[in-house]
């Protein structure tokens, strides 16, 4: 070895150059420098003092000031710890609290209840992670739980004040509390933390780019682009009609598209719900107080009266809402909608303009799509740039300048003009077929008397459906219900065509005049018994058994 080289050399660095000699040998190349970080986190994940942080950090206590540990403090433009004043934290403490008859709760566990000594333990804790650097003893404490229990005369803002039992939704207010009469309302809604940044420069690149990966063109992606940013735009407000994502294979990017969304709205103001009867369903003033709903997996049944009252949310701003052990009462809600399918929503009616639909297509679909790979890695560059607060802020940014078109209108979808393709599929398929049959069944024999006792068994010869699927399906073909008598019995309900006009017992179109006995034997009877369904006591025996299998409804 030369002699230079003997001076410059140490121990450290010979075990280094076997050591690396070895791996060489075994592995026939270096560790990589992740391969080596993994090794150290293994070796780490060992001792006893990593599997006490580990605890710590499952328990939720990551950011607790313990004694032994260091922690992150706030400083100044000198680099000097900021230490707050007793005036500051009590400020902080009264704005995380409100009191009703006698019990304390924290403004985001409204339904927990908490005695004054458990707050005591509370206050503590709270001061302790959020203010490091505070003196916080005894004699403190004391002070400061007498401060915001036991002071009746202090301003507002240095106590912790009474609760009106009103919790509201006023999205795009920081506040969460608003003075009524010596009394305070809380707002469920939370300003998200990315939205205080600043010196945030719009950037929407990598959102664009995945937009036009998963959308078919360009028209829908600017129609849902309008909606977004309107409704970023105007949080106080709302839309009356919802984004309904549908694709019939999985891995298109549904669930991706609707976590950026829930982000940009933020996690606390958004509500996810598997379904839409959560959100209809009694005890839904929760899901009604968020900003966002995020609805997976919709499926509504043909004739159901589900799909008429989530077209009522949609819509309506006004509505009654119930939370569990408290009455059921009145609210106004700011609620915007994005809903995922599937399925094929053909239960919506032609023309419906509570639902924008769009169908997600492309070849990136998982188990199978040409451009598989492409879209794995296009997801992935797209969780990454929008894991931080800096790239949502920046997306946000760039959608809140963003204008809409001179043809958008929030409050009522334009469907003649702005219809997708599967929105006018589903138009053409939007007539119910069993509805279809019918009406072609009584038209092709004549038919315009129908008693109730025999609507259901017609009716089902094209379908299984729920006794009262019945009024639903003569109603939509434009026929009536009233109780008539005929044939010398009792009077009972009835469907009949508009044109038939039965009084007195007899039909009277502007073609024929008949008895409406003489209607259900000759006409009813014959197409009846065709389809396997034969009646018998319409007939004109003044002595038979009165039926009493008559349903009014």
């Amino acid at each position: 070895m030369p002699k230079n080289d003997k001076k410059s050399s140490s121990l450290v660095d010979l075990d280094d150059n076997i050591v690396r000699d070895a791996i060489q040998k075994t592995l026939g190349r270096q560790y990589t420098d992740e391969e080596i970080e993994n090794m150290a986190l293994d070796l780490a994940s060992e001792s006893p003092e990593f599997l006490e942080l580990e605890r710590i950090y499952e328990q939720g206590l990551g950011s607790y000031p313990f004694a032994d540990h260091e922690v992150f403090v706030p400083v100044d433009e000198e680099g000097d710890e900021i230490i707050p004043s007793d005036i500051e934290v009590l400020k902080y403490l009264s704005s995380q609290f409100v009191r009703r008859e006698m019990v304390f709760f924290e403004l985001g566990k409204l339904d927990k209840s908490i005695t004054r000594a458990d707050l005591a333990m509370v206050v503590f804790a709270r001061v302790r992670a959020s203010f490091p650097s505070f003196e916080i003893g005894p004699e403190k404490l004391k002070a400061l739980m007498d401060a915001l229990t036991n002071n009746p005369t202090a301003e507002p803002g240095m106590t912790i004040p009474v609760w009106n039992g009103v919790v509201e939704s006023v999205p795009g207010k920081a506040a969460r509390l608003t003075f009524d009469g010596g009394m305070y309302a809380v707002n469920a809604w939370i300003e998200p933390a990315f939205r205080k940044l600043r010196n945030i420069e719009p950037n929407m690149k990598v959102f664009d780019r995945f937009l036009n990966f998963i959308f078919k063109n360009t028209s829908e992606k600017e129609v849902f682009l309008d909606w977004l940013s309107w409704c970023l735009q105007n949080e106080a407000d709302k839309p009356s009609w919802a984004i309904f994502l549908f694709s019939e294979r999985h891995g298109t990017g549904k669930s991706t598209l609707a976590s950026i969304v829930k982000q940009l709205f933020g996690e606390e103001n958004s509500s996810e719900q598997q379904g839409i009867k959560p959100i209809i369903d009694r005890f839904n003033k929760p899901i009604l107080l968020k900003k966002l709903i995020y609805a997976e997996e919709v499926k509504v049944a043909q004739n159901s009266d589900d799909g008429n009252k989530l077209k009522t949310l949609i819509s309506e701003r006004q509505t009654m809402a119930e939370s569990k052990n408290k009455d059921i009462e009145p609210i106004d809600h700011r609620c915007c909608f994005i809903l995922t399918t599937n399925h094929k929503p053909i239960w919506l009616e032609a023309g419906d303009r509570r639902f924008y639909i769009i169908h997600l297509d492309h070849e990136g679909y998982a188990a199978g799509g040409a451009a598989y790979d492409d879209f794995v890695k296009l997801v992935a560059e797209v969780k990454y740039a929008y894991a931080s607060d800096k790239g949502i802020a920046e997306l946000y940014r760039a959608l809140l300048r963003r204008p809409q078109a001179e043809n958008f209108n929030p409050y009522s979808l334009n469907v003649n003009e702005l219809a997708t393709e599967v929105m006018r599929e589903i138009s053409a398929l939007a007539p119910d077929v069993v509805e279809e049959m019918l009406g072609e069944f009584l038209e092709e024999h004549k038919i315009r008397f129908v008693p109730v006792r025999y609507a259901n068994k017609l009716l089902s010869y094209f379908a299984h459906r729920n006794p009262n699927a019945a009024k639903y399906s003569f109603d939509r073909l434009g026929w009536k219900k009233k109780k008539f008598a005929w044939g010398g019995q009792g009077s009972a309900h009835a469907f009949y065509h508009p044109d038939a006009h039965p009084e007195r017992g007899m039909l009277q179109t502007a073609h024929y005049k008949q008895s409406i006995e003489a209607h259900l034997n000759e006409v009813l009877a014959p197409a009846l018994e065709e389809i396997g369904f034969g009646i018998k006591y319409e007939y004109l025996d003044r002595d038979m058994k009165k039926p009493v299998d008559d349903v009014p409804f």
